[in-house]
């Protein structure tokens, strides 16, 4: 109990030191280069204008992906494995997407500070959803409970900081205002976590206990590997045909990313590299990816192939099968090259 107390307050006190530097660093200098107020001209104003009106949209759409979220989490009882896996992509995908377009919009001047701590918001909320998925599968599953517990306590610290950083960027966006003159510059509220008891691990076991009780997992097993991930050593300069073309070398290295598609951690999977090459033996090496959570993607690197200049070659690629994986369709990809002479 203590022990589990004191590791929740370091990684509490983690997220307030980075928060901190970040905010250091943004300070420093930033309101130093002007001070007072001036008068606002029409294109400042519509300037500013535009800004606040994007922010509130963003933040808007923030909190609706935030009722999403915990909609879902009530009713997980109600839902197979597969939806559930689904519904938390596009929880994912849309807190992107919102992390996206505030990190695209340009500040007006003076709203850098401000800008910066709502970047942090949308940054958190982003981290908040991307860890929930795989602790909620390892809590279903029988994982660890101290391991599963810890993971999804990060998500509610996550949404809590984001919630407190959001009150610092609607205190900071009010002072950009009074800058311009501006006296009543405010935008709206957004808190995502109601329940900040969720920030303590014990809490968060008995939430675990509680969902178990409702619903058993589906399991769903499937690694893949991500075809357009590949990357040779040495380099591809360009295409010919159906072969790509490597730069001169002596020897051949691959990068390819793997993907755990399923819903349960995956042991010892194995992925194996075959090199085809005109008038030479094949030549097979393997590499064992010792544990890859869902929906994680993990880079294989296998090298000393020998090199060929001047001959076509082959490289064939396969992940896995794991235990009843089902669908093996995308457990491997091909590849035709040459190298240049």
């Amino acid at each position: 109990m203590e022990r589990k107390g004191k590791k929740e307050s370091i990684i509490i006190l983690i997220i307030m030191l980075i928060i901190a530097a970040v905010i250091v660093s943004w300070l420093t200098g930033l309101w130093s280069c002007e001070a007072g107020r001036k008068n606002l001209t029409e294109e400042e104003r519509l300037t500013i204008s535009d800004y606040v009106n994007s922010i509130s949209v963003l933040v808007q759409h923030s909190y609706k992906t935030s009722v999403n979220f915990f909609i879902i989490l009530d009713k997980i009882k109600d839902v197979s494995r597969e939806e559930l896996d689904s519904s938390l992509s596009e929880i994912i995908e849309e807190s992107k997407v919102a992390l996206e377009n505030c990190e695209e919009l340009n500040p007006p001047e003076f709203f850098e500070v401000p800008h910066g701590y709502l970047r942090l918001v949308f940054q958190m909320r982003n981290k908040a959803y991307e860890n929930f998925k795989p602790a909620i599968f390892n809590a279903l599953q029988d994982v660890d409970i101290d391991i599963s517990s810890s993971q999804m306590t990060k998500t509610f610290l996550y949404m809590f900081m984001s919630d407190e950083i959001y009150k610092y960027f609607q205190e900071e966006i009010e002072k950009s205002g009074e800058h311009y003159g501006i006296n009543n510059l405010t935008i709206i509220d957004s808190e995502i976590l109601k329940d900040k008891g969720l920030t303590n691990t014990q809490n968060v076991v008995g939430l675990i206990s509680e969902i178990k009780t409702l619903t058993t997992l589906q399991e769903r097993r499937g690694v893949a590997v991500i075809a357009k991930s590949i990357e040779f050593n040495p380099r591809v300069t360009h295409e010919q045909g159906e072969y790509l073309v490597l730069a001169n070398g002596s020897e051949i290295s691959v990068i390819i990313k793997i993907e755990n598609q399923g819903n349960v951690v995956e042991n010892d999977v194995v992925v194996t590299m075959t090199y085809v090459s005109e008038g030479n033996p094949n030549e097979e090496k393997s590499y064992t990816i010792s544990t890859i959570n869902p929906s994680d993607q993990k880079a294989v690197t296998i090298s000393g192939f020998t090199a060929y200049p001047g001959r076509k070659c082959e490289i064939r690629i396969n992940a896995g099968p794991v235990p009843d994986e089902v669908f093996l369709g995308n457990n491997s990809a091909t590849y035709k090259f040459m190298m240049e002479k």
